[in-house]
Formats: structure tokens, sequence, C-alpha cells
């Protein structure tokens, strides 16, 4: 990783964190170093941009929530930047009692297109009327009303009572009508009441008395109508108001632009994840690239500055000691289908930029001890397969990562299957019993010296690692003790005297003369000698503390590498629980008597149970016996910086 510092002049510090943001290639941090405490004394500059947004936001979202406009952001000219620079607070409120203007102006044209709408329903409801009164009807008829299409039937019942009594209906839309009711005058009384139970307007609420006098005058009738239509055309255009609504985005063109444009500034600046340094005189922005994107961080700023015709300055350095939670990325996988596997390291912790990245190391630790637990042809087969249609069907989530991590398994679960000669739990198929591994029913003894080999190996070789991470984070003392070359040569000497006192029959007294043991012996010696010359190099004196730190580490060295060796052989236990299946199958097929019975369920136990307490264990063994010894975990992920977007408050 490298460390970037970019100076700019304080009106584009947001152009480069858009830059920035929309790049994703750089994770922000807070501006530090010699130089910059310096500045900081000078004059910080302390702005409350998230007060000053949440001011103007207010105000700007109900112009931008508008239908009436489609808001194009115009860019600041360099002199209205500067001038915002100098008093963000003046330049808000100033655009703010703009866009006020903007919204009366607003509330203007909508109550005149209102009222206009209203007229024109009054004047289209005269107009339609008058063409649908016929003159001659309306001075016979009884009364008139305006009535819904849909209950039509069930009046014509009503008036049908009476003989005396006749109808028309003349429809004035697709749901709406004129009924004409005729008869003799003491009915109207009667056809009233009905009107009123149906919900029928009479005539006069409708139409007032000089259009009905002038639907009863053919000459004036048609006079009327023209009028009406001439009416109606003027209220349509102002209901339309379209021009009106030009007008105002061409007078307010500039501050509707700059609005726009504010708006996406002040989203950048009040962003409090950018722990930018901000003067009278210049901004300055911290943070961490990968050396992969250096290039591409110049090139962005480049392109900056032919756009602004201004000079930035930009720095880039090697983390220094003083630089603490340095971000590391994720590393990319080959082949990428097992990428998703990374997250069997990144439970255990996240790696820091000061050790090893474990990813292929974890990976194979797992699945081999996995595999000595497991070893069957038949099921590794199984979830192998299972492996690759997870991993193809899911490209994220836990499905993802359990199908990646089941085809290392089912690998290596093959493998060991050949070893042990077992295919489906039965055994002697391939080399009739001459397997290369040692049976772990008939030859438990061998296997679980085999295991406790394995397990000092594969322990020695998290301990070189762990002396590794010490050399490389600069601690050479630290190289020595119980996770490095103390604990290292104590699990050897400690394995080799083991083996030393089986070879010569078990006497306890000539294994302690062993080399091996003085070896074992000298391990926990240097764990001893660690804290103590820690306290030594730094000034501090070797006083009783530091010979009780020894102490602690001495003893933790000789528990902890027993332990160690002793929990591995967990794995000869659950590949004897795994052979011990087989034996179950036949003795269970024999009981019930039905051909295959046994192996079906056994299998069946093999592929559920025991394959969640093989990988439980085998991830526990990963975790604390092996990657303990050289994996802190206590590193910081690195995430992009991404541009914050303003939610939109739901319509």
């Amino acid at each position: 990783m490298k460390k970037f510092t970019i100076i700019t002049p304080p009106e584009y510090e947001h152009q480069i964190i858009n830059e920035l943001g929309a790049a994703r290639v750089v994770q922000l941090k807070a501006v530090s170093g010699v130089d910059v405490e310096r500045l900081r004394k000078t004059g910080e500059r302390i702005v409350d941009f998230k007060s000053l947004y949440e001011k103007f936001l207010d105000e700007y979202k109900a112009l931008e929530d508008s239908t009436v406009f489609d808001l194009e952001g115009t860019e600041l000219e360099a002199d209205k930047l500067k001038e915002f620079n100098e008093d963000p607070v003046a330049s808000v409120d100033n655009l703010v009692a703009k866009i006020q203007e903007v919204k009366e102006k607003i509330k203007e044209v909508e109550a005149r297109r209102e009222e206009g709408e209203r007229k024109l329903i009054e004047t289209k409801l005269r107009l339609e009327s008058l063409k649908a009164l016929e003159p001659e009807e309306l001075k016979k008829c009884l009364i008139v009303g305006l009535a819904d299409l849909s209950i039509q039937k069930r009046l014509d019942e009503y008036l049908k009572r009476f003989e005396d009594l006749s109808s028309k209906v003349v429809e004035f839309s697709s749901d709406k009508g004129y009924v004409f009711v005729f008869g003799p005058e003491e009915r109207k009384e009667w056809v009233e009441t009905i009107f009123l139970i149906f919900e029928v307007k009479d005539i006069f609420e409708v139409l007032d008395t000089q259009d009905i006098l002038l639907a009863m005058d053919t000459g004036k009738r048609e006079e009327a109508i023209k009028k009406y239509e001439q009416e109606a055309k003027g209220l349509q255009a102002i209901t339309e108001a379209e021009a009106d609504y030009e007008q105002i985005k061409t007078e307010y063109s500039s501050v509707l632009g700059n609005a726009k444009f504010l708006d996406q500034m002040l989203v950048i600046l009040s962003d409090e994840s950018v722990p930018s340094l901000r003067t009278n005189v210049i901004s300055v922005v911290q943070g961490w690239i990968h050396e992969d994107n250096v290039q591409a961080l110049g090139t962005i700023m480049s392109d900056l500055q032919r756009k602004t015709g201004e000079l930035f300055y930009l720095e880039f350095e090697d983390p220094g000691h003083d630089d603490h939670g340095v971000p590391t990325p994720e590393p990319k996988m080959w082949p990428s289908i097992l990428q998703p596997a990374f997250k069997l390291t990144s439970l255990r912790g996240w790696p820091s930029i000061h050790e090893l990245n474990p990813s292929y190391i974890s990976i194979f630790i797992f699945s081999f001890q996995f595999g000595l637990m497991y070893g069957d042809i038949g099921q590794g087969a199984i979830f192998l397969i299972l492996g690759f249609y997870l991993s193809r069907k899911y490209k994220r989530g836990m499905s993802s990562k359990l199908g990646t991590l089941m085809i290392p398994m089912g690998i290596s679960a093959i493998i060991f299957g050949v070893l042990y000669d077992s295919i489906f739990l039965m055994e002697g198929l391939l080399f009739h019993h001459h397997q290369v591994m040692p049976n772990p029913v008939h030859d438990t003894t061998k296997l679980m010296l085999l295991i406790f080999k394995i397990a000092a190996i594969e322990v020695m070789f998290g301990l070189a690692l762990g002396a590794y991470n010490q050399v490389k984070e600069g601690n050479l003392i630290g190289a020595l003790g119980e996770h490095g070359a103390g604990m290292f040569l104590y699990v050897g000497g400690l394995y080799m005297t083991a083996m030393h006192f089986i070879d010569i029959g078990m006497d306890f007294m000539a294994a302690l003369g062993s080399p091996w043991f003085l070896v074992a012996v000298f391990g926990m010696l240097l764990s001893f000698m660690e804290p103590v010359l820690h306290a030594w190099r730094s000034g501090h004196g070797v006083g009783m503390e530091a010979v009780g730190e020894g102490v602690g580490g001495l003893l933790m060295t000789f528990v902890e590498g027993l332990a160690n060796l002793f929990s591995f052989l967990r794995i000869a236990a659950f590949a004897l629980a795994h052979a011990s299946l087989a034996i179950a199958a036949e003795a269970l097929t024999h009981s019930l008597g039905i051909a295959g019975i046994g192996l079906l369920v056994m299998n069946v136990i093999a592929l559920s149970f025991e394959f969640i307490s093989s990988s439980v264990q085998s991830l526990r063994l990963l975790y604390y016996e092996f990657m303990g010894k050289f994996y802190h975990g206590d590193g910081v992920r690195f995430q992009p910086y991404r541009l914050r977007v303003r939610r939109r408050s739901p319509a």
C-alpha cells in the first residue's frame, strides 16, 4: 500500500473528492504528518457544512421534487467557487433566497393554472349542456336533470309507475346524461322527490337561469355555443401554462443550474467520512491506495489540472512507523473460483500489512486435515460435485463460500480415500487391504504415530511463519520466543525425544539424556529470554517484571507445545470413527437381513453428521493449533471511498 497526500486550493476540494469517490481506488484517512501538524497550527478552518447543507436542502428538495423542471447542474465558475469558499454561509443564503423566489413564481403560475382548470370545467359543462339540450324538448318537458347513466334503469322503473309520465335520456358523457321527464304539472313534485332520492341534479344546479333561457332560444343558443367554445380554448391555454414555466426557467436558469451543482457540492463537503484538513489557503486530503492504482490516481489528478487550470500537489510515500491501521485489500485468489474461500482466513481476522497473508495456506491445511479425518473416494466425489454446483450457481453469500470450500475438501477426501482404500465405506477394493495409509481400525497405533509426526511438522511450520512475521515487522527479538524459534525448538525436540523414547523401549531416564531433550529445554530457555531481552533493549533494565514475563513465556511454551501436539490426535480419533462406520454398516445389514441397508444408512450418517463434525474439528486445528502460531489478524480491511448518495424521501 502507498500513502498519498493531495494539497489543493479549498475551492477545488469537492472536485477532487468527487473524482476519488468515482474512481473507487482509495481509502481516505485522517490527515497526519509533521508538516501537516505545523499547517494545522497556523489556523485550521472549521465550517459546519452538514448544518449548512441541511439548511439548503430544506429549500432545494421542494424544487428538485417538482415535476415542472428537469434540473441540470451548471458548474460554478472559478470566481464563484472562490466566493463560496470565502463565505459559504452567505453564498448559501443568497442562493436559498433565489430558490424561494423561483418557488413563489411557480406557486403563482400553479394558482392561475388551478383557477383556469376550474373555470374550464365549468365552461365545458355549460357548452356540452347547451349542445345536449334541444330547445323544443326543453320547453315541453316537466323537469330535466343530470344523472349517472348507471342508475338510469332503476330510475325508469319508478317513472313508469305513472302512465302519464315519460322520459328521455340524452348522453352528456360516457357516464352521465340529461334526463327529460314529460307529463302533467301535478306530477312535478313527485318527480323532484325521485330525483332527490337518486341524486339527480336539477338543471338549475348545473346551469344558471340565463343559460337555460339561451338553450330555449334557437338563435341565441348557437351564439352561446360559439361563445363558450372560444372561452374553452382560452382557458385551455391557461391550464397548460408551459410558456410560463419556460419563462421562469429562462429567467432563473443560472440559479437553477447553480442550485443543482451546489447540492452535489455540499453533499461531498458535508460527508463526515472525508477527514480532510481545511485552512483558508489550502485543503489537504490523505489516504491509502494500492500500488497497482498509483498510476490511475496520477492520471485523474492530471486530467483535473487540465480541466481547472490549477496546480495540485500529489505525493506518494510508503507507510511509516507512525502510520497505524494501514489497510490491506482482499487478495485476488487464483484461480478466481477460490476467491470466496478467502472467508476461511478472514473469519480468523483480517491480515495486516506487516504479516504474511495465509489465504492459500489456510485452504490447504484445512482441506488436508479434513481429508485425514474423512478419507473416502465416493463421499469425497459427492462433495466435489456439490462444491462445483454451488460455486457456479451462487456468486455471493454463504452458499458461494461453502461451495468453494467443498471443492478442495472433496479433492482431499478423494486423495486420502485412495490412501485409505475406502469407497463409500467399502474397504479393500483398490489395494486388497494393502493400502498406503495405516488402517484406522487395524493399525491404530501406526496411524497415531503418523498423525503425531504430521502435528509436529504442521506446528513447526506455523512457528516458522510466526518468526518470519516478527522479522518482517522489525521485531527480531520477538522471533526468538514462544511464537518463533523458542517454541519451534521445543516442539521439534519434544517430538524427537518422544520417538527416541519409543525406540529405546520406553526408558524414561535414557530419553531425558537424549540430545533432543536438550534441544527442547533450550527452546524453553529462548522463550524465557525473549521478554528479558526486550526489557534490556528498551532500557528499562532486567527487573522482576521482565523475569516474571520470562517465566510465563517458558511455562506457556511447555504447556502449549504439549497441548498442541496431543490436540492433533483428534484426527486419528475421527479417522477411526469414519472407518468404524464400515463395521457398523456390516453389522446393521446382518441384523436387518436387507442387502445394502447398512451401507446406505451409514453413508447418510457420514455425509451429514460426520461431515459436520470433521469440518468443525479441522477448523479448530487450523485456527488454534496452526494459525495461532503466526497469525494475529488485527489488520484493517481496505474499503474504497465512495460518494455518499442523498436518499430521496418516498413520494
